[in-house]
């Protein structure tokens, strides 16, 4: 495989088909949190000289008169993260096969990209549900098979000596090392399982069984992808923090002399307005990097397949990954 060619074309469907930014901001690989800020409640918890630490009572008697609106604003909550949830699977969805599309030359959009997303909602949905079940099998078994036995001896008052104890750390320090190849082969597996089930229309069980096997017959080239992959990511990390120290040293600057002078309403200005671009920088990279990323990682499993299945089609608007 030529690892610059991949990188290449990865770039240049980042770089030429931005429409595909908007499906990588909410993309699953690679995401962030964006918080938003809370309601100002000084006047209902504060006493008389506005302090924003009332009473116990005070606070209790809030919550009993507010319950109503606190339970809206949860549940409000509790579906803006359902809603973001769902945008996100359809979104990594899209973005496979939209990334798959644009490197291919195929005519499409982000309305062909999001509607490949809709129609892989489910699977991909199923997919990690799978996953997510059999992570937290292992999860139990670790817990009850390590933790339950030493949790009963301590609590029957046995006595561990210097020795047992040595044992147990050692014993944690090498289910930590063991745990670190295991988590990187998971990742590639499921790397390419996702592309699997979007771009062959393979279901949940088989689309990771598809991806075993692509990483099987492919160990050293998968995870020289995963490696590369790595260091572009730190590179990137790095980029990041350049226009970050650019903006901070400013912001800092305009806080500290709207602060010494007085003007408070000034010195929250400059923090909301420093906090906004903080998030637009940070949103603008999510959204290009996770593109990139996603390209990259597609274009991959396309020529990994290819190579190890010769019979393999190229991408058509036929294909499963871009519904017509």
């Amino acid at each position: 495989m030529d690892y610059s060619d991949l990188l290449r074309g990865a770039w240049r469907v980042a770089r030429r088909h931005k429409y595909l930014w908007l499906l990588g901001l909410f993309a699953s690989e690679g995401g962030c949190g964006l918080s938003g800020g809370s309601p100002n409640i000084r006047g209902s918890f504060g006493g008389g000289d506005g302090s924003l630490s009332p009473p116990a009572s005070e606070f209790g008697d809030w919550i009993a008169h507010n319950w109503a609106l606190l339970a809206t604003l949860l549940l409000g909550l509790l579906a803006l993260g359902i809603a973001f949830w769902v945008i996100s699977i359809i979104s990594t969805g899209g973005l496979i096969a939209g990334s798959d599309a644009a490197h291919a030359g195929v005519p499409s959009g982000l309305g062909a990209a999001w509607s490949a997303g809709v129609h892989n909602f489910w699977r991909l949905f199923g997919m990690w549900l799978l996953v997510f079940a059999v992570a937290l099998v292992v999860v139990l078994v670790l817990v009850l098979g390590v933790g339950l036995p030493l949790g009963l001896a301590l609590a029957r008052g046995v006595h561990l000596g210097t020795g047992p104890i040595i044992a147990i750390v050692l014993a944690v320090f090498a289910l930590i090392l063991l745990a670190i190849p295991v988590a990187i082969v998971a990742q590639v597996v499921i790397t390419w399982a996702s592309r699997s089930l979007v771009l062959e229309g393979t279901g949940p069980v088989n689309s990771i069984r598809a991806g075993w096997r692509v990483f099987r017959s492919n160990v050293g080239k998968s995870l020289m992808v995963w490696l590369i992959n790595v260091g572009i990511s730190i590179a990137a990390g790095i980029a990041l923090l350049v226009p970050l120290a650019l903006l901070a040293v400013p912001v800092g600057i305009m806080i500290y002399r709207t602060g010494t002078d007085g003007g408070g309403g000034a010195m929250w200005a400059t923090i909301a307005l420093g906090g906004l671009v903080l998030l637009a920088i940070l949103a603008l990279f999510k959204a290009a990097f996770t593109t990139f990323s996603t390209a990259y990682w597609t274009i991959a499993y396309r020529r990994l397949v290819s190579a190890s299945r010769p019979a393999a089609a190229p991408l058509s608007p036929q294909s499963p990954g871009i519904v017509p």
